[in-house]
């Protein structure tokens, strides 16, 4: 980020001084190709070095570069940060007496540095959301099947849960639907609304939440989506108009496509992310849409490995752009660069990752050969 910023320095000295024309465009050609990102990846760990890191992702270079590490969370498996990018939010994928935790970080100067740690309220917290108005943490607990709202307090502390919400039920999988699994929290664009996408009871249950409150929760739900049965609802992402929800269907390996309207969803439509003909484990994982809003991708796993891009058509439906081999085992994660032109996939099986170019105007995917070796990466977060 420094060589950027003398970069960026160097060039307007030469625009100031008047320096030939074809000295200035080699410099903003220099400065557009040393473009670097910045993101945050959490992970499970298996040894006390491991963490949350702050990595550089240079096109340029070929290369990944762990910038810093907080290496004192357990299984920091899902993060989120503040509007500012200076406070770092996770979970820790544990489970025990006291449940799983959310920890709290300082990250300036390209260095984290540790505020405090609660309890989750319930074992396996997998996910964690920012309300819109960054008052409010709420983490999802997958073995508890519960969530819990969590205050910020000053200077990024968080303190102890002002609701711990509990679901109930059953869906129709034997090995993985006995009981409630809460496996993402996402937050309606312009209303307020909480969705809670819950694997194990194939509904995705809709809260008021107002952030402004200090109990910003209606613990009563006011709408209730049931999917399929057996489907198992993972992640979902509303498109900026908030009027189309795309939702990760982890058992079978679809996508499905429900419109939101004063507060209800209804099911449009639903695709399958597998080949023809293909018979073997899946287990879809990721959803993303392109910053433009104009194509949207799905993670496979299991056997299959693949990410599966779409185009968003008319009425928000999807049609079929590509599917391709994620380059590695459990594609768990991914996701794009700010402004659209790179994909980064996290592999926890085979502990590697692998970015790809990403053709704006078609959607479709070309794998680099830019890599990294790291621990079960499992969350990306671009700053």
């Amino acid at each position: 980020m420094k060589k950027n910023l003398l970069l960026s320095t160097l060039a307007s000295l030469a625009f100031a001084c008047g320096g030939p024309t074809e000295n200035k465009e080699e410099t903003q050609v220099t400065t557009m190709e040393e473009k670097s990102y910045q993101f945050l990846l959490g992970s499970y760990t298996d040894e006390p070095s491991q963490g949350i890191y702050l990595v550089e992702f240079s096109p340029s270079s070929s290369a990944f570069n762990v910038l810093a590490t907080a290496s004192e969370p357990e299984n920091p498996s899902f993060l989120t940060v503040n509007e500012n990018q200076d406070r770092v939010y996770n979970v820790e994928e544990t489970g025990g007496p006291d449940g799983g935790k959310v920890s709290s970080f300082k990250l300036e100067d390209g260095r984290f540095e540790k505020i405090n740690t609660v309890s989750a309220k319930g074992n396996g917290p997998c996910y964690v959301a920012m309300d819109p108005k960054g008052n409010f943490v709420v983490a999802g607990n997958y073995s508890a099947g519960s969530f819990a709202v969590l205050p910020i307090g000053e200077d990024g502390k968080l303190e102890e849960a002002v609701h711990a919400v509990k679901h109930e039920g059953s869906s129709a999988n034997p090995n993985r639907q006995k009981q409630p699994h809460v496996h993402s929290v996402l937050f309606h664009p312009s209303e307020d609304k909480m969705l809670i996408a819950d694997l194990g009871t194939d509904e995705v249950v809709v809260y008021d939440f107002d952030g402004a409150k200090e109990k910003p929760l209606n613990e009563k739900a006011s709408f209730r989506l049931k999917v399929e049965p057996g489907a198992g609802p993972r992640h979902m992402v509303f498109n900026d108009d908030g009027d189309r929800l795309y939702l990760v269907h982890e058992i079978t390996a679809e996508i499905g496509v429900y419109s939101y309207e004063d507060g209800k969803l209804s099911h449009l439509e639903t695709h399958s992310l597998l080949r023809e003909g293909f018979d073997g484990k899946v287990g879809a994982a990721e959803v993303r849409l392109s910053p433009d809003g104009k194509f949207l991708y799905v993670s496979n796993r299991g056997e299959a490995n693949e990410i599966i891009a779409y185009k968003i058509q008319d009425e928000g439906k999807l049609s079929h752009v590509q599917t391709i081999s994620s380059g590695g085992e459990a594609p768990r994660n991914f996701n794009i660069t700010p402004d659209g032109k790179y994909m980064l996939v996290g592999h926890q099986g085979s502990n590697t990752l692998l970015a790809f170019e990403r053709n704006e105007e078609t959607g479709e995917l070309s794998p680099m050969d830019i890599s990294l070796n790291i621990n079960k990466p499992v969350y990306i977060k671009f700053l």
